[in-house]
């Protein structure tokens, strides 16, 4: 197994927040490390959400994170850019800069873009794996719903959002649902939606529109949910109109280009 050295390079794009920058990982093959040995990552002083990995010739693990100073509770997601497998070490040693896996064994993401998010504990001097994603060499299925139909929704009570129905029979352990819907709303009225699982909305997703002027738009992208491979699904939308009694919201995109209504699931 081939490894490399860490350096951080920092990826600076015009026109962003501090939050929407990356850091990218780049391993320099120049200064390889000894056969076999876990690579060890500092984040630096400056906290950010995502860092890319790019660079290694071969498979490599990661070992140990350094985490900003005082940092209690950071958070971060680590995407693997290269085509090479991304191991995350699972530490049962006193290390203070130590990740713990899931059934406290080695975590092995395979694939381009597979990723992994850890949070930090300063009381318990570990890192914690919160969730992950490996995309490995195999048929993506992928199952779409549109709207097409002139709808609307005036009562204040959850109800179905029309044509957005999906069955599938997962073949994976993690499926990613995208959502999307965009119209109009009247007198100050907003928007909010819930996608629904076997006939039950999932647990604590609730997604509230966003409003502009006299529009809405609400989105949902790559929301990971666990299921059981093999067992059949069925999802469905439900949409909620929020504000007066005489407060309208449509969707209405058999007439008017810019309203749209969609569910994709990706297996």
């Amino acid at each position: 197994m081939s490894h490399e050295l860490v350096v951080l390079l920092l990826k600076l794009q015009a026109n962003l927040t501090p939050s929407d920058f990356q850091i990218v990982l780049r391993f320099e093959s120049h200064l390889p490390l000894k056969e076999g040995k876990e690579l060890y990552i500092d984040l630096g002083e400056v906290p950010y959400s995502q860092y890319l990995i790019e660079g290694p010739t071969g498979a490599f693990s990661i070992k140990s994170i350094k985490p900003i100073s005082g940092a209690d509770g950071q958070i971060v997601r680590l995407i693997n850019s290269t085509a090479y497998d991304m191991t995350i070490v699972n530490d049962k040693t006193a290390n203070p800069l130590r990740i713990l896996c899931p059934n406290e064994s080695n975590l092995n993401l395979k694939g381009k873009n597979s990723s992994v998010t850890l949070q930090y504990s300063r009381s318990l001097s570990k890192w914690t794996v919160l969730g992950y994603a490996t995309i490995e060499k195999q048929v993506t299925r992928k199952f779409h719903a549109i709207g097409k139909s002139n709808i609307h929704r005036q009562n204040s009570s959850w109800d179905t959002f029309d044509e957005l129905d999906i069955e599938i029979t997962p073949t994976n352990s993690t499926i990613y649902l995208n959502f999307n819907a965009a119209g109009r709303r009247y007198l100050l009225a907003s928007a909010k939606f819930r996608i629904l699982v076997n006939g039950s909305p999932i647990p604590g997703l609730e997604i509230r529109a966003s409003n502009s002027s006299e529009f809405y738009n609400a989105s949902l992208p790559m929301y990971p949910l666990e299921v059981t491979p093999g067992e059949k699904i069925k999802f469905s939308v439900q949409w909620f109109r929020e504000g007066s009694a005489l407060s309208v919201i449509y969707n209405h995109p058999s007439s008017d280009q810019s309203h749209n209504r969609y569910l994709t699931i990706i297996d």
